[in-house]
């Protein structure tokens, strides 16, 4: 099988597609732990955390990052979700001395992978980079242009990471397990929070029907259409296929498994038959 990757060491890239929400006040940490499927209790000025946002019934609703700021929580989610994520919490919100505060119009993202550059250490596409929060329209002037990288490129990253996405992956009708977030986004040791008990069953269960595989192919198929893959899994196309090169596309694809293969090449990339 050819090996697809991206070069990311010494690259850089603005994050403009994010919704951005400050939580301040003393029950912060309280508040969003009760929330999210993993731990904000940890330091989190030097390292970003993923989460996800589920539902009663333990399914996805929305993958967030959380770090902290000062006296500040920052929590950022994709900006397609922005409405969603925000209205969520503010639901929520009811005995908790604590704020919400939308801040996508005032903060950018920058992510990279530059040694020696400042920023919160952060794992967003399988590969440890750092979180740079500037403010709307400004870029650090030390990072060059040359080095940037595109989003096409970006989302590719994501897609070998098996990184699931709004509106694609993340429905509101998967568990985490089944998009492999059970692995760095929920913390089986913390509080409880929405859908924790469904969450923390399936993991004792330690397996679940469907999972979450990248793929590869010479020509990028259309979501939603019904696949067979190289491991004779049968399942369907989740969301856009992303081009590597001249001749091959890299997508995501949520496959039914059997027991046999439960526990074969999670985040191995597999092509399509």
């Amino acid at each position: 099988m050819k090996e697809l990757t991206v070069e990311l060491e010494g690259k850089w890239i603005p994050l403009a597609n994010r919704a951005v929400f400050r939580i301040s006040g003393p029950d912060r940490v309280r508040f969003l732990n009760g929330q999210v499927t993993n731990d904000v209790s940890r330091n989190l000025s030097e390292e970003a955390v993923a989460a996800c946002l589920c539902t009663l019934k333990g399914k996805v609703e929305a993958l967030l990052w959380v770090s902290s700021n000062e006296d500040s929580l920052i929590v950022d989610g994709e900006l397609s979700q922005r409405e969603e994520v925000f209205n969520r919490l503010d639901r929520y919100l009811i005995a908790d001395d604590c704020e919400i505060v939308d801040e996508t119009e005032r903060m950018n993202l920058v992510h990279h992978f530059i040694d020696g550059q400042p920023g919160v250490m952060a794992t967003r596409v399988g590969k440890l980079g750092k979180d740079l929060w500037v403010q709307v329209d400004s870029l650090p002037p030390n990072f060059l242009e040359e080095n940037r990288l595109s989003p096409t490129e970006f989302a590719a990253a994501g897609i070998l990471a098996c990184v699931p996405r709004a509106g694609y992956e993340i429905s509101g009708e998967t568990f985490p397990a089944e998009l492999g977030l059970d692995r760095w986004a929920v913390d089986f040791h913390k509080g409880c929070y929405l859908g924790q008990e469904i969450v923390s069953r399936i993991e004792s269960v330690g397996r679940v029907k469907r999972v979450l595989r990248p793929l590869m192919s010479e020509d990028p198929p259309k979501i939603g259409e019904e696949i067979t893959n190289s491991l004779e899994e049968t399942g369907k196309i989740t969301g856009p296929f992303e081009p590597v090169s001249e001749n091959y596309y890299l997508g995501l694809g949520l496959f039914s498994i059997s027991g046999e293969h439960a526990e074969m090449v999670e985040f191995e990339l597999v092509t399509i038959n």
